[in-house]
């Protein structure tokens, strides 16, 4: 049964086509005058076909059938129309209208569209037609799907295992569930600076691009990208082809793909690769320990490939051990006392060399890399703790990855951080001597300036600071770049110049007002820096020479 509701503001049109439309055994019909009753008759039972009329007052049929349509979003509009507003007209049948018939209309043509309609509606609900547009919404969602049923894969979900065959049907995978797969597990190592998220986002499914060119000759291939890292489920493309056999072949072309990479799109590519047959069964299980090999072994070194072969020789590695915990104690001791002398270059030296020492073998262990990293970062925070630096160095770093090993892409990235880290503390260090010294230096000439007739002696002015002569005369030169003697000589004859310009003093008067109680002194003083006795400056002076 359809429901049918028929709309117009002339009582004869709503009658003549109720009257055709009666006619028919599966139609239910009522009818309205107004847009205001059609609403509230749509409000109350559903629409199957809307037949109104284009201009009515108060309301036009184009909005009545918007308003019925989101009550009733499979209704089919058919407008009425007494003349041909085609403009209009093509307006509505963009916005969803059926079609439109022109007024009057004859039994056959009304007959005709609504047999259309109704047709329509039956096709839409038809099981054919409902499985077609499932079909077509799970192709449009294959790559969600797709992600979402790997993922539950890797994550070791029991329901994807047992769903496994219907799934790789369904999302059209070229896998098979009754074979063993072989593994990959990639990521950028590096990135350049000057790449935004969208870019390396294109970067990374190009170099999958560049992966996938290589492999798929001889395999079938799946990827996912999880987090930083590309994963590749891999079975041969020919069931013949043996399980040995075809991870040779992968096994041989992980170099040529890393340098593909490395020279199309300047990345470094570092690979892990799983053992030869890995079960469905057991994928979950291996994808863990292959993410665990990717954060010990790839952080210490860029475009490394590890086989399934290189994870017992990792293991054997880790387990041989030694003094691991005594080298880094020792090296961690030594940067600790170089901060403390102010020894920048040998700091850098040491740090390297501690890095390098972990670089020696592809895998040091994860809990030795751990240490090494806690026990610097301790280091660090202890001696910015100690001198009241954590504040306004952490205005220029994040100190927040002294505690977060992880948030360092590689091995050398956490170098470079605690590299920059050890030169910014240098330099605050130095910045802060400087300081220190010019109070040092400004109070000496404050006291130099005020007091010309006192006792201005190097061990004098030294006891003024709590400084030994030496290291004040040393630390003076550095600061203003000339002797602290030159200086004092240069206030006193400034002073007695401007004593015997200005004011009528005897030169032996001027003499004692800039420390000189032997007058023959002051005399050979006053020529050896004017280049003339303290009377014969007075006279210049006096006669404007």
């Amino acid at each position: 049964m359809h429901h049918i509701l028929v709309v117009d503001d002339e009582p004869l049109i709503v009658r003549g086509v109720c009257n055709i439309l009666s006619e028919l055994e599966q139609a239910h019909l009522r009818y309205a005058y107004t847009p205001r009753e059609a609403r509230r008759l749509a409000e109350e039972s559903r629409i199957d076909i809307l037949i109104t009329d284009v201009r009515m007052p108060g309301m036009s049929g184009l909005d009545l059938a918007l308003h019925i349509r989101e009550l009733w979003p499979r209704c089919k509009v058919i407008f009425l129309s007494g003349h041909a507003d085609f403009e209009y007209l093509q307006f509505a049948l963009r916005h969803g209208a059926f079609d439109y018939l022109l007024k009057p209309a004859d039994r056959e043509t009304i007959l005709g569209l609504f047999r259309q309609a109704t047709d329509r509606i039956e096709q839409e609900i038809n099981e054919q037609a409902v499985m077609e547009r499932t079909r077509q919404q799970i192709k449009d969602a294959r790559p969600l799907l797709v992600e979402t049923h790997l993922r539950e894969l890797l994550a070791g979900d029991a329901a994807a295992l047992e769903e496994l065959p219907e799934q790789l049907e369904m999302l059209d995978l070229p896998l098979r569930a009754d074979m063993p797969l072989v593994v990959l597990v990639g990521r950028i190592d590096s990135w350049p600076s000057h790449l935004s998220p969208k870019d390396r986002l294109l970067m990374e499914y190009a170099a999958c691009n560049i992966m996938e060119e290589y492999l798929q000759s001889f395999s079938r291939i799946v990827a996912i990208k999880d987090g930083k890292s590309f994963v590749w489920l891999i079975q041969p493309l020919r069931d013949e082809e043996g399980e040995q056999r075809h991870h040779l072949y992968i096994r041989e072309t992980l170099e040529q793909i890393q340098q593909s990479i490395r020279q199309l799109l300047r990345l470094p590519l570092s690979i892990v690769l799983s053992p030869p047959a890995v079960a469905w069964s057991a994928l979950a299980g291996e994808y863990r320990a292959m993410c665990g090999l990717l954060q010990q072994g790839i952080g210490l070194d860029e475009e490394i490939i590890i086989s399934g072969a290189d994870e017992k020789e990792a293991v054997g590695e880790e387990e041989r051990g030694g003094g691991e915990h005594e080298h880094i104690a020792t090296a961690v001791g030594r940067l600790r006392l170089q901060l403390e002398t102010r020894e920048r270059e040998a700091f850098g030296k040491t740090l390297s060399a501690l890095f390098e020492w972990g670089q020696k073998t592809v895998f040091v262990g994860y809990p030795v890399q751990l240490e090494l990293f806690s026990s610097v970062s301790a280091m660090f925070l202890g001696f910015m703790n100690k001198r009241k630096l954590a504040q306004t160095i952490g205005q220029a770093f994040d100190l927040a990855l002294l505690s977060a090993y992880h948030a360092h892409d590689t091995w050398n990235d956490l170098l470079d951080y605690y590299l920059r880290l050890g030169d910014a503390l240098f330099n605050r260090i130095e910045a802060e001597r400087t300081d220190q010294k010019r109070e040092i230096i400004d109070k000496i000439d404050r006291y130099i300036a005020d007091n010309l007739d006192k006792d201005l002696s190097l061990p004098r002015l030294a006891d003024l600071v709590y400084l030994s002569p030496h290291y004040l005369s040393r630390t003076y030169h550095a600061v203003k770049g000339y002797p602290l003697a030159d200086h004092i000589a240069e206030m006193k004859l400034a002073t007695a110049k401007r004593l015997l310009a200005s004011q009528d003093m005897k030169a032996q008067d001027v003499g004692r007002m800039v420390g000189f109680e032997d007058m023959s002194y002051f005399g050979r003083f006053f020529k050896k820096h004017a280049g003339m006795t303290p009377g014969e400056y007075k006279e210049a002076v006096k006669s404007g020479i």
